[in-house]
């Protein structure tokens, strides 16, 4: 008879240890530096858009209604770090901001593209004279 007790207590502990063991695992796999490709921040992804829709459909308008600049550029650069903050932890919008900054550094080299191409025609046009009448 003891025996026979003393075996499902050892079963007992052995599940409650198991049980206590795997309800950590999840909160390892979170922090880890893996946890946005894995998509393990789901809830924190949605409440960071929820915010940032809150900041643009309310908070932000009201300040421009009301002609508060300080409160306006405030409310927008809460909305940037909200923005990155997401783009951080969430795949999805950590590829839209990746794809963003290629679509900006594409702009930035055409729009100096067309200024070189405006003052190569200033020069020419100018017959050599251009001397900054362009900037």
């Amino acid at each position: 008879m003891k025996d026979r007790h003393t075996g499902s207590r050892r079963i007992a502990a052995a599940l409650v240890v198991a049980c206590l063991a795997f309800t950590h695992v999840p909160a390892a796999f979170a922090s880890s530096t893996e946890a946005g490709e894995r998509g393990n921040y789901r809830g924190q992804c949605r409440r960071l858009t929820l915010q940032i829709d809150h900041y643009q459909g309310t908070i932000l308008p009201m300040a421009v209604s009301r002609g508060n600049r300080p409160w306006e550029k405030a409310t927008s650069a809460q909305i940037e770090r909200l923005w990155h903050r997401r783009a951080d932890l969430c795949p999805v919008w950590g590829a839209q901001r990746t794809m963003l900054a290629r679509a900006a550094d594409r702009m930035r080299k055409f729009n100096a593209f067309v200024a070189m191409a405006g003052r190569a025609a200033a020069s020419y046009f100018t017959g050599g004279l251009y001397g900054g009448l362009v900037p």
